[in-house]
């Protein structure tokens, strides 16, 4: 085992702190705000900035008591210090996400080694959906990342013998259940509470526990979780109910918000979100489980388990849902590619699953592009990423066969070819001749993990530049015609939908005409008649007033079919959205 010194252990945080943070924050504004989520995370809290108010959140206008307010507040900073910008509002979500890295990095690096990890951290921060995540504005990555803290934290603390450093990891520990809380309620809670009681009860660790300075303890967590809730609740008499019944126990055991799916559906997601390291899973967990007599392999297992098990039940499922298991997941991925790398020929089946179900995935996603073409009808833009990325899996994955099969012994054995190896002493600098052969002795499994590592960066640049084509069309095209027109007094009208980033765009309060979607439960508790109106009020105030509508083509043509004679101009349209007014 490396223990790192003091120093190594600074220098490697600063170093993946430059090179994760590079990577999170390349090209993060080369896209508009994605709908739903992003523009909702951005509008609430532009709302607080726009009226003061950073108690009741509300969404254009209507107030909105599904979450918490910790990341409305952090976007809310944002916004002040460097205005609405997509670059600026994504950060604080890629700030979560690299501190979630480095969390992993210092917590492995303690309970195994140095490499393990490194290892660790770049597995985490290079698995297709955290960092697909950690570039999207949703609190999933902020909760995750916290949830995480809260269990490293844990460990960390009773693993110290009484005295000042326990009680603080036990602070330390306390107040992060409160963040969690107040960034996504008692989600933040049931998630870590149950691994902690179940890896307490199975490896009787009771023992280990005490003293937890359960007064100050408490008095931290409840100083900082309770005051917004029971403030919120003096103010809006509705909120408890809509909160606590609505958000925690309706979204959980019922299919109140239509995100039901089956029970499997997290199995997919776990593999293809942790790509390119996916292949490593079984091998991590196989190797985990065989250890998990010790403390800390059983904690990492229940904690995947339950992870895994606790939403899956669920009758709410999204795909973010299944990010806290990752960092547990990176951990022992990266233990078990640290041995390979170490050990040589000793199992290379992660490697060969790896090259074998890169090559079927490049087959597959050919032939799905291939046979039905029809898939991509409105996403024709990430035909080339596609075709990028099947590049990519079939030349890593037939590369890393290649190297299996050819090179199963060892370099000293091996008779190199002296006419090449006599051109590079000549055509090459001593540094590069060092280099060239050190390249040249590393061990299949060295340069299978090599090549698996490159790989992941192309794919990471690769989903860099597809993020625009892979989301909802945004109007924010149309929204620019608008603020380049509109004058003081006119009103914005979302027609028949709400456009969740056109208050955002506009950064106004906007009409919204015959449509509620999640703003249904903020208009029954008080009086939004004023900007969220009927088809009728739309009409009495089409000659009374300039209005730049936005509503989808085919709504267009409803209202024309139901007021033939109506006098109307279209100002532009745009991926089947259309933007008008009155003539």
């Amino acid at each position: 085992m490396i223990v790192p010194s003091k120093r190594s252990f600074w220098l490697d945080l600063l170093g993946l702190f430059f090179v994760l943070g590079f990577m999170f924050t390349f090209e993060l504004g080369n896209r508009p705000l994605a709908t739903p989520d992003e523009a909702r995370y951005v509008e609430i809290p532009r709302e607080m900035v726009a009226t003061g108010d950073y108690l009741t959140p509300r969404l254009n206008g209507v107030k909105y008591f599904e979450k918490p307010p910790l990341f409305y507040w952090l976007q809310a900073a944002s916004i002040k210090a460097f205005g609405l910008k997509e670059t600026a509002m994504r950060l604080w979500v890629t700030i979560f996400g690299v501190l979630g890295c480095l969390a992993t990095y210092a917590f492995s690096q303690k309970y195994f080694d140095r490499s393990t990890g490194i290892a660790s951290a770049l597995v985490l921060g290079s698995s297709a959906l955290y960092f697909s995540l950690g570039r999207l504005i949703v609190l999933d990555m902020a909760v995750s990342v916290i949830i995480t803290v809260v269990l490293y934290s844990f460990y960390q603390a009773i693993n110290e013998p009484v005295g000042t450093k326990r009680r603080l990891w036990f602070y330390g520990f306390s107040i992060f259940c409160a963040l969690g809380v107040l960034t996504k309620g008692i989600m933040a809670l049931a998630v870590p509470g149950p691994i902690i009681v179940l890896w307490l009860i199975l490896t009787k660790q009771w023992r280990n526990v005490f003293p937890v300075y359960m007064p100050s303890s408490l008095i931290l967590f409840f100083a900082i979780a309770v005051p917004w809730h029971l403030l919120v609740s003096l103010q809006n008499p509705e909120f408890a109910y809509k909160y606590f019944i609505v958000e925690h126990f309706m979204r959980y055991t019922t299919d109140v918000h239509l995100r039901y799916q089956p029970i499997w559906f997290f199995i997919p997601i776990l593999i293809i979100g942790f790509l390119p390291w996916s292949a490593f899973i079984p091998h991590a967990l196989k190797n985990a489980w065989d250890n998990r007599r010790a403390p800390l392999y059983s904690f990492l297992l229940i904690w995947i388990a339950w992870v895994f098990s606790f939403f899956s039940i669920s009758n709410s499922k999204l795909i973010p849902y299944i990010l806290p298991l990752f960092p547990a997941l990176a951990i022992l991925i990266g233990n078990a590619i640290t041995n390979l790398w170490r050990q040589g020929h000793q199992n290379l089946s992660p490697l060969y699953i790896y090259a074998t179900s890169s090559i079927f995935l490049c087959f597959a996603g050919g032939s799905v592009v291939y046979f039905f073409p029809e898939l991509l009808n409105e996403k024709v833009g990430l035909l080339n990423y596609i075709h990028t990325l099947v590049g990519v899996f079939f030349i890593s994955g037939l590369t890393v066969l290649w190297y299996l099969r050819r090179f199963r012994i060892k370099i000293s054995d091996c008779a190199f070819d002296d006419l090449v190896f006599e051109s590079v002493a000549v055509l090459t600098t001593s540094t590069f001749r060092a280099l060239w052969i050190k390249v040249l002795r590393l061990r299949p499994s060295q340069i299978a993990i090599s090549i698996i590592g490159f790989s992941s960066i192309v794919i990471l640049f690769t989903l860099i530049y597809a993020a625009p084509y892979m989301q909802r069309p945004s109007i924010k095209p149309l929204v620019e015609i608008i603020n380049q027109n509109r004058k003081p007094g006119d009103k914005v009208v979302s027609f028949m939908a709400y456009y969740q980033d056109l208050p955002v765009y506009t950064e106004q309060t906007v009409m919204v005409v015959e449509a509620k979607g999640e703003l249904e439960f903020g208009t029954t508790v008080e009086d939004t008649t004023s900007w969220m109106i009927k088809e009728e009020q739309f009409m009495n105030l089409w000659k009374e007033q300039k209005m730049w509508i936005i509503g989808r083509k085919t709504e267009l043509e409803h209202l024309l079919n139901r007021h033939p004679n109506l006098s109307y101009s279209i100002i532009a349209e745009d991926q089947g959205n259309v933007l008008f007014t009155q003539k």
